[in-house]
């Protein structure tokens, strides 16, 4: 397929009197786009804010980070599937982008589902150390977001509402804003026009598929369950997607799994991949890997299948990652071995477990067939963060945002700084 996608720098974002984007700024009418968010009776209250690097802020309770895009040319829509978006295939044509800014969507989510079981990201500050947040500015401005400008969607449900109901309602809030102000550059030549065209192959260089392992969560949702990482809007168990790179640029992948987001998959390895395609090596596809799998054999057919496409595909190396620890990690070591055993070079992109002081090995399990892996680090943070001026997420947020926080060590139950992508600059040869 082949895809333009033409970069609109943002700047700044200032309020005004209307939306719209123009010489680097992105101007933003708050009542437009509250009245947009207010449309769906699930939200009780949102509101909408504007922070920068440097500022003394910190930004909590995040369920999604995206970046605004359009589809000016070409079929489908951006973010596909989700919240009954269109679900015809994207990847080709043109899309815009607002480059240098995210949306961020901040809620605390309902504690239960029909069914009594809790939504596991609980509301409960104390006695938390997964809890995501932002630091603008200080030693501890260490993620991506904390150099980009970002437009915090604030949002809060109805008491009634349950956390899947909830999940639609703030995934459409967040693709309305990112509709409006991607817009702005419709009928507008970008500053900047990347073409990747993956139609063409050169048969000298050896060829590279990514296979990101996702969890679902249909295990404890269901199969209908719009929680987790979703393929097309659909987030259950099922055998290994294909997709054309292009189309995760697109957005065909989009969703939060635990606290991990839709920017990281889109904005990281997959384009950076087609950047070198046909220079150094052929991007032949990326094959979605879904896990969470109930029995052993389940999770071993997943990982075969996974290798058989790669190998139908004719790829001679494959990049593997994981967006979870536990059985999701041990899907991923699966992938990997199958991988090998069919002739693929494979090479696994994982964080590494805490260490514990020098007492437990970096990998949660390992196969000889592991015989190439980058580390992205642990999740450390070896600093305190310092008290913030703000807080952005919630309409009244305790105290305890607002104060100093200790350093983060590790991985472990820690969920500050999850890098399965290299995004980040963390690096160890441990293994």
């Amino acid at each position: 397929m082949k895809l333009e996608v033409g970069t609109f720098p943002v700047h700044d974002i200032v309020f005004g009197t209307q939306t719209r984007w123009q010489d680097g700024v992105l101007s933003v009418d708050k009542d437009e786009l509250l009245a947009l968010v207010m449309e769906d009776p699930y939200i009780a209250w949102a509101d909408i804010d504007v922070t920068r690097p440097g500022d003394s802020v910190r930004i909590v309770q995040i369920r999604d980070i995206v970046e605004p895009k359009v589809k000016v040319s070409g079929p489908g829509v951006t973010y596909p599937g989700i919240s009954g978006r269109d679900v015809t295939t994207v990847g080709q044509g043109r899309t815009h982008r607002l480059g240098g800014m995210t949306l961020i969507a901040c809620s605390e989510m309902p504690g239960f589902n029909p069914d009594g079981a809790h939504w596991w990201g609980t509301t409960s500050v104390e006695g938390r150390s997964d809890i995501t947040f932002i630091d603008m500015s200080g030693p501890g401005a260490v993620t991506p977001f904390a150099h980009t400008i970002n437009l915090c969607l604030q949002m809060e449900p109805h008491q009634e509402s349950y956390a899947d109901d909830w999940n639609r309602a703030s995934n459409a809030a967040v693709l309305k804003l990112n509709d409006r102000l991607a817009e702005t550059t419709r009928g507008f030549e970008p500053h900047e026009i990347t073409t990747y065209d993956l139609d063409y192959r050169d048969n000298a260089l050896p060829n590279i598929v990514f296979v990101p392992a996702l969890a679902s969560a249909e295990y404890r949702f269901g199969p209908r369950t719009s929680l987790g990482t979703n393929v097309y809007g659909i987030g259950r168990l099922t055998e290994p997607w294909l997709l054309q790179p292009t189309e995760m640029i697109d957005g065909a992948v989009f969703g939060t799994y635990m606290e991990h987001f839709t920017w990281p998959i889109m904005e990281t390895i997959v384009p950076h991949l087609c950047s070198r395609h046909g220079q150094e090596f052929n991007f032949v596809g990326c094959i979605v890997v879904r896990s969470n799998w109930e029995a052993q054999a389940e999770k071993q057919l997943m990982a075969n299948r996974a290798a058989q496409m790669a190998s139908a595909l004719g790829a001679n190396g494959a990049i593997v990652t994981t967006n979870q620890r536990g059985q999701r990690f041990v899907e991923t070591v699966l992938t990997v071995q199958a991988l090998e055993r069919v002739g693929v070079d494979t090479v696994l992109m994982t964080e590494e477990e805490d260490n514990e002081n020098g007492n437990a090995p970096p990998l949660l399990m390992s196969v000889p067939e592991i015989v190439s892996a980058v580390s992205t680090g642990t999740g450390g943070v070896e600093v305190t963060f310092p008290r913030v001026d703000r807080v952005l997420g919630l309409r009244q947020p305790d105290p305890i945002w607002y104060e100093e926080k200790p350093p983060i060590h590790g991985r472990y139950g820690v969920t500050h700084l999850h890098d399965f992508y290299g995004f980040g600059k963390q690096g160890c040869m441990d293994f």
